[in-house]
Order: C-alpha cells, then structure tokens, then sequence
C-alpha cells in the first residue's frame, strides 16, 4: 500500500541515510532511558503503577502533556485545522484551559485520597468511597473502550508514520505491528517511571520540533499575516464558524470540550494514575500552568500554522492526517524534517505505551483482583498486567489493520465516555450528598448512551447542530447523578469523614 505522493517518496529516498541515522539516534536515547528506568524498578505494585508517588512536578506535567498530545495532537488535529479552520484549534484550546481549571482542582483531592488509602486507579477511590464493585466494573469498562480506542488511533499513525519515514519500505501493517512491539517492551520492563523519564525527553524534543516548524512556516510564508492571507477567498470561511466545510456547529463545538479536552486531560484513568504519583499535593497549581503554556505553544505553533499554511502548499491532500508529515519535508531542512517525523513517533510512543500501561493496571487491579481474584499478592498483579497488556495490545493491531479511520475523532469518542466518570468522582471528592445507587446508574447510562448515539445505532434526540451524542448522554448522566442522589440515601457520616473530611483537613494544613 503506498501512501505517499510520489514527490515525497523522491525526498525521502534521497535523504533516507540520514533519515535513518536520526531514527537510530532517537532509538539509542529510547533504549537508555528504558534501561536506567528498569534499574530502578522494583517488585512492588505502586512502584510499577504509580512510580511509588514521587515523581516531581515537571516531569508529571510533561509526561501528562506528552501523553495526551500523542498522534492526534501532531498529525490529528493539524489534519482538522487543514480540513475545517482556525475554529477547531480554538474551541480545543478554550476546552484545554477548562480541563486544566478542574485538573487544577480536582487534582489535591484525587492526591489526597489516593495516597491515603495507597490507591492506584481510578476503580479504587470510586469502589472505595461508594463500596461497590460494580462501579468499580464500570470504571473498567470506561477504561478498556477509552484505551482501546487510543491506542488504535496511536497504532494507525505510527503505522502511517514508519511507512513515511521508510520511503515505503515499511508497510502500514509491518509498522503498526513494530509500534506495538517496542511499546510493549518498553512498559514491561520499566512500569510507570520508564514512561514519566520518556515522556519528559519526547515532551522536550516535541515542544522544540513544533516550535521550530512554526517558526520555519512564518520565514516561508513572510510572517503570520501572509500565512492567512495567502489563503485568499477560502480566508474568511477558515477562520470563522462553521469552518470551510461547514460542519463545525456548536454541536462539534461541545464535542470537543467534553471529549477531546475533559475527558483526556482530566477523566482518562492515565490522568488518574498520573495524579497518584505526583510526590506533593502541592504539585497541581505548577502542573496546570505549565502545561496550558505548552498547549498553547504547541497549537498555535504547531497546530494552527501547520493546518493552515499546508491549505496553502498542499491543496489536495486526500487524507488530512498527512498533512503535518508531507508539509515538513516542503518547508523544513531534511533533517529537522526527519526529525519531527520523529518527534511524531515519540508522541506516539508516549500515548502508547500510557494507554497500554494504564488498560492492563485497571483491568487487573479493578476486575480481576477486586472481583474475581481478590488474594492476589505483588508478583501475581505484575505479570498479569504484562499478561493482559499483551491481550491488549493485540487486539488493538487487529482493530487497526479491520478499521481505518481519521485520528481524532477516534479519540473525541474515547474521551466522551470517561467524561461519564465526572459526577461520580465530583461526589466522592467534593459532593457529600452523593449516593451509591446514582453513581452506579447514571455513569452506566451515560456510557451506553454515548456508544448508542455517536456510532449511530439509535439517534440522538437533540438535534445534531445543538449537540453531539456524548453532549447529550452526558447532560443526561449528570441530571440522573443529581436526582437519584436527592431520591436515594448518601454515604453513612463515617465514610463521607473518611473521604471529605481528610481532604478539608489536608487542604487546609
């Protein structure tokens, strides 16, 4: 399967010694970090889920950053912006600053609880403060359909990527399936540190390749007004609602926000362990600052100038995915540009091998321990969750090879259904009214809702140019929280002292 245009085959053909020689630099950093993680690496669980707590503050936020950046964030949302207009990397911004607002609070309080109670995954503060497995099983699920859904989305970018860096000389297939090795490798030897140390040196070299693009496109383009200028009459539809194919309603609008932004940056259970292994409560302020300065950095020097000048130079790309990786090889010096292809696979790499880490962490601790196998001891845990990650991980090659899609809608529906775990954890951290039976009922609604309403299978009763189905199954999940939360009992004094009294206590010593 060829991929590429025939021009951008030529490029890298020509240069593919030095293509090479800057993926096996990459590869040498890779493997060191791998290695120094795994010397570390100890026989306890919390140190291979959740590094022990005591990871600083930097390297939190760039292993959170680099994690949800991933594919979507550098071929994804470029193809989007290349495709609809300046109002997608917009509205995905306005929707970043308002994760990084709840992030900001809701992160001291998910750190309080969890290091209380030596808690892992988001299953055992949700089980724990309402005493219920099921919910614990529900928290599973919404892992496994958000996991799955990134990781295929990571496996077809890097698929697409290692066949542009080869020149075709890797398939799709070859280079999904070769992804998906090294991602598995490299989480089973080195837990959660190894991914934290990789994600702070692919967050660096990341925010320096879309800096430097952008950079590169404004020396191209003779600065930010002829970037859009050059757009010439597509320029107003481009940068105004409903975008230059008119679908961008207030409908995607709410679809971003909810999914894109909340229900990755705050929801997704990797943000969650993240949380846990931060080694202060104090970390969070920091964290939410620092990473909202990279995302605005990254989408508009990358993102947006990405999107907008290939509209200009690469008038007819077929799929928009494409778009960041043929516009380097247009603008950029052969080697920056092999280097941000590269820069790609580390953001791949990093969204993989959370995804990866974090499926098998939940499975494990949140279904088969907690219901099926509860004398399960450390070693046991740890090779199940090698074990399951590998389940995984197979099933997500097979998904990507069976169905090709574009990237970031993928990842907006992963998104939409851990939003549903947004009123539950609101109770169980701030709202002492809370039941169990709401928090059982309402997120289970919501997440069929959202699977019925956005893969079509029955539709949506709103109309589509108000909201998107996971808009609605949302609104509907949070209604049911606060209603059967008001019909039905709350959690007994003793519990709600356990949960919101320690943190009152802990957020004001």
């Amino acid at each position: 399967m060829n991929l590429l245009p025939p021009e951008i085959t030529d490029i890298v053909l020509t240069n593919y010694r030095l293509i090479i020689a800057t993926l096996v630099g990459y590869s040498v950093i890779f493997v060191l970090i791998t290695y120094a993680a795994k010397r570390r690496l100890s026989h306890e669980v919390s140190d291979y889920v959740v590094a022990s707590r005591n990871l600083g503050w930097v390297v939190v936020t760039f292993t959170m950053y680099a994690s949800v950046l991933s594919g979507v964030g550098m071929a994804g949302i470029p193809g989007m912006v290349y495709s609809v207009g300046v109002p997608f990397v917009v509205t995905v911004l306005a929707g970043h600053t308002v994760a990084l607002a709840l992030l900001w609070y809701l992160g001291p309080r998910i750190w309080i609880v969890g290091k209380e109670y030596n808690f892992t995954t988001p299953g055992d503060l949700l089980g724990k403060y309402y005493q219920s497995d099921t919910l614990r099983v529900y928290t599973v699920v919404a892992s496994i359909l958000f996991n799955i859904a990134y990781i295929v989305a990571q496996l077809l970018a890097g698929g697409v990527l290692l066949n542009v860096l080869s020149g075709n000389t890797i398939s799709f297939e070859l280079g999904v399936f070769i992804i998906t090795v090294i991602v598995m490798v490299h989480v089973a030897s080195s837990g959660l540190r190894g991914i934290a140390w990789l994600d702070l040196f692919n967050g660096l070299l990341i925010l320096f390749l879309l800096f430097s693009f952008g950079v590169t496109i404004l020396a191209a383009a003779g600065g930010f007004n002829n970037v859009l200028e050059g757009l010439g009459d597509l320029k107003e539809s481009f940068i105004t609602i409903p975008g230059t194919v008119g679908v961008f309603t207030p409908s995607r609008i709410f679809g971003i926000f909810i999914g894109l932004s909340i229900g990755t940056i705050v929801l997704s259970p990797s943000a969650w362990i993240r949380i846990y292994s931060a080694r202060s409560k104090s970390y969070f302020g920091k964290i939410s600052v620092l990473m909202l300065v990279l995302w605005y950095i990254s989408h508009i020097m990358g993102a947006f100038l990405i999107g907008t000048y290939s509209r200009l130079v690469l008038p007819d790309v077929a799929n928009p995915d494409f778009v960041s990786s043929l516009l380097a090889f247009k603008v950029m010096p052969v080697f920056l540009a092999a280097l941000f292809l590269i820069a790609i696979l580390a953001a791949i790499i990093s969204t993989t091998d959370t995804y990866m880490h974090t499926l098998a962490a939940t499975v494990t601790r949140d279904f088969i321990q907690a219901v099926l196998w509860p004398k399960m001891d450390q070693s046991q845990e740890i090779r199940l969750n090698r074990l399951i990650m590998v389940v995984m991980a197979a099933l997500g090659i097979l998904l990507a090879l069976l169905n090709p899609v574009l990237i970031t809608p993928l990842a907006i529906l992963g998104g939409g259904i851990t939003v549903q775990l947004l009123p539950p954890l609101l109770g169980a951290v701030t709202w002492s009214r809370a039941s169990t039976p709401a928090a059982i009922v309402s997120p289970a609604i919501g997440i069929v809702l959202t699977l019925v309403w956005e893969l079509n299978i029955l539709p949506n009763p709103v109309p589509a140019s108000i909201l998107p189905g996971l808009a609605t199954a949302f609104f509907v999940n949070v209604g049911l929280f606060v209603l059967i939360s008001y019909m039905t009992r709350p959690q007994p004094p003793e519990q709600v002292e356990k949960f919101h009294g320690l943190i009152a206590r802990e957020l004001s010593s």
